[in-house]
């Protein structure tokens, strides 16, 4: 508490501390014989100081997170200062923990990487981050986890917990780092074969900016044919995550985790629906179906929120009016039967976990901002996850068999991603 005490006065001061300079981004002290191994993805990294930052964060989270849930709306805009010292203003006191982490050992990338990104949202303080990000990154070129965050930061919106600052930024950090986005990005798809989170993220990111349909397309077919989907974290989380009972101390770190991974929602939902209401895609059951994958797989590498649901239910709807144009009564019965399953999923998350507001059949307008409540709502109700997941995977292979896919030409890679 001490802690958390002196964290929130320190907000009010304006300290702040110098970014790697030019020379020392391009030309990192270390170790020349070091090298990459795989074990870094999977293990925590990173020194002491960034623990105690990022748990300071997770607690400065907390604390304001149930004055504002616990209010009104005019209590909220009351809050308005101090979820801004919270999120968006550098706190000097979680900044020198970083840069006692860095002083300790600097040639860990991670310490590089972790403070970037808890300067990334940070009012005045985004050219700042992309210089540690890029510094860590220069330390160890061969990890596929560096290129794919590095590439993130030139895009992600600026979120906090559940808070984000949106504006013109937006628009011109794409102007200025375009380039730069598509080198790192490509060369993470490269490096990370089996990662289907990477080409998830382009598909939506690329929708975001140009809404190019089959681009889109061409990148979530390259998603669905892979076998894993790592939902990249940054320390001193591990960079990926496989089952989230292994991190025994990622309570502490709940603000670091809420912060990533997420590909924009408004994008992805548009997406799917354009590609919904597409001809092409209305008119032909296999897209449809690979959708639905999409739909499943992209759930499992954002794996605090299940809004996700609702567009499954969209694209079943999608499939049943696919197969009625195409005269099929028998596998319309059939997707009729698939649709009541999925109505059970509804009923289980309204009642079970009391969310009250989830549409049935994807039904209801997906501009509802019920729907943004109701993904808060499960972000914030871990033990949802896991049940929903596997109910989907039933359902998923549901659909498959009246679809007459094999499952050898159509896998399905099940939750842990354990391939069929």
């Amino acid at each position: 508490m001490l802690k958390l005490l002196l964290a929130s006065l320190a907000l009010t001061l304006s300290a702040c501390n110098p970014a790697p300079s030019e020379q020392e981004t391009t030309s990192p002290v270390t170790d020349p014989d070091r090298e990459f191994t795989s074990d870094r993805l999977i293990k925590p990294l990173g020194g002491d100081g960034i623990r105690e930052a990022w748990a300071q964060q997770t607690l400065l989270h907390r604390v304001f997170i149930q004055k504002y849930d616990s209010t009104d709306k005019a209590g909220r805009k009351e809050l308005r200062g101090e979820l801004d010292k919270v999120y968006f203003t550098a706190n000097p006191i979680i900044q020198q923990n970083f840069e006692d982490a860095i002083e300790e050992d600097p040639n860990e990338p991670a310490n590089y990487v972790s403070y970037g990104y808890y300067l990334l949202p940070k009012r005045d303080e985004y050219e700042n981050s992309l210089k540690y990000i890029q510094k860590g990154i220069t330390m160890e070129e061969d990890n596929p986890a560096w290129q794919f965050l590095m590439a993130y930061a030139y895009v992600a919106p600026l979120r906090c917990g559940d808070f984000y600052r949106f504006g013109s930024i937006d628009q011109l950090r794409w102007k200025r780092y375009e380039d730069r986005y598509e080198l790192v990005m490509r060369r993470a798809a490269r490096m990370w074969p089996e990662n289907w989170f990477v080409p998830y993220f382009m598909a939506v990111h690329q929708y975001r900016v140009d809404k190019d349909i089959e681009q889109c397309w061409e990148d979530i077919v390259q998603g669905n044919s892979r076998e894993e989907g790592y939902f990249v974290f940054v320390p001193p989380l591990p960079l990926t995550i496989n089952k989230w009972g292994a991190v025994a101390d990622r309570d502490e770190f709940f603000d670091l985790q809420w912060h990533l991974g997420l590909y924009s929602y408004t994008a992805m939902q548009h997406m799917v629906e354009a590609m919904l209401d597409d001809e092409e895609f209305a008119g032909d059951p296999e897209r449809l179906w690979q959708v639905l994958l999409f739909l499943f797989q992209a759930s499992e590498t954002r794996p605090l929120d299940r809004i996700y649901h609702y567009h499954i239910g969209q694209a079943l709807e999608a499939l049943k009016n696919c197969c009625e144009q195409m005269g099929d009564a028998e596998k319309v019965q059939k997707l009729e039967q698939a649709l009541e399953l999925y109505d059970g999923i509804s009923a289980t998350l309204r009642h079970e976990y009391d969310l009250s507001g989830l549409p049935l059949s994807g039904s209801g307008s997906s501009d509802d901002p019920e729907l943004l409540t109701i993904e808060r709502s499960c972000r914030r109700q871990e033990n949802i996850i896991e049940p929903v997941l596997k109910l989907h995977t039933r359902l998923l292979k549901q659909v498959r068999e009246i679809l007459d896919f094999s499952a050898g030409d159509y896998p399905i890679v099940t939750p842990q991603w354990e391939k069929e």
